[in-house]
């Protein structure tokens, strides 16, 4: 894919993907969900150009998938992977794809991460659904999204984005229908949601805040096996 390809947004993605990357910080940022996917069928939602993927085919999964909805970053992720990924390592398959409907079958994967891409989907239940859909028993679920934080330190550069994301947050408190992507979130709503999904809240960590308010939200939670949860006298 030659350069002029790619858009000045999806430039400035990539490289600051990949940045953090080489600092360490997208290792972290799997290492503070207690995120392990050595011989596990492994899924990344939203991948991007693939920057959590090098990392997590490193641990040696039994599979890896990646999927995003843009073509470009996919191009670019096969090609920056190959580059750094070592041989020994799990190489990831890419297929494109988006919320909320995936191409895999009911309870495929042992560990679905999904990060920085609940803002942007058009109904939060039905992703997280979709997401638990092809989550095994038992496996785990890892998202990240923005609070009421993120256009803060934004503002000052006298930008319309930020107005435009306190007025889709805005829209769909009131409406609950997300008029405009690049919502921002109540993390403690969605916690309530993948609760009443059956999945079980492990970890949530706010990585930054600005004046108070969530930057950054961090979930990690399991998908309840409610075979193995049942009372005794349950079937009596």
């Amino acid at each position: 894919m030659a350069n002029n390809d790619l858009t000045k947004w999806h430039h400035a993605y990539i490289q600051n993907a990949y940045r953090e990357l080489r600092q360490g910080t997208t290792r972290k940022q799997l290492d503070a969900l207690n995120i392990k996917g050595t011989g596990k069928n492994v899924l990344d939602v939203g991948c991007g150009p693939g920057n959590h993927l090098v990392v997590l085919s490193k641990q040696s999964p039994k599979l890896l998938v990646g999927v995003d909805i843009d073509q470009r970053f996919l191009t670019i992720g096969r090609s920056r992977i190959a580059e750094l990924i070592r041989p020994s390592s799990t190489r990831p398959l890419l297929i494109r794809a988006s919320l909320p409907t995936l191409p895999f079958a009911n309870n495929t994967f042992d560990l679905v991460t999904c990060f920085l891409v609940m803002p942007h989907v058009s109904d939060d239940k039905a992703a997280l659904s979709e997401l638990a859909r092809v989550l095994k028993p038992g496996g785990t679920l890892a998202i990240s999204g923005h609070g009421l934080g993120f256009p803060i330190r934004y503002l000052k550069r006298l930008k319309i984005k930020p107005l435009q994301m306190y007025l889709a947050s805005f829209i769909y408190r009131l409406s609950g229908k997300k008029l405009i992507r690049n919502t921002l979130q109540n993390d403690k709503k969605i916690c309530q949601i993948l609760k009443s999904i059956g999945l079980t809240v492990d970890i949530l960590q706010h990585n930054k805040r600005v004046f108070g308010f969530v930057s950054t939200y961090w979930i990690g939670a399991t998908k309840m096996d409610t075979k193995s949860e049942m009372s005794p006298n349950a079937t009596q």
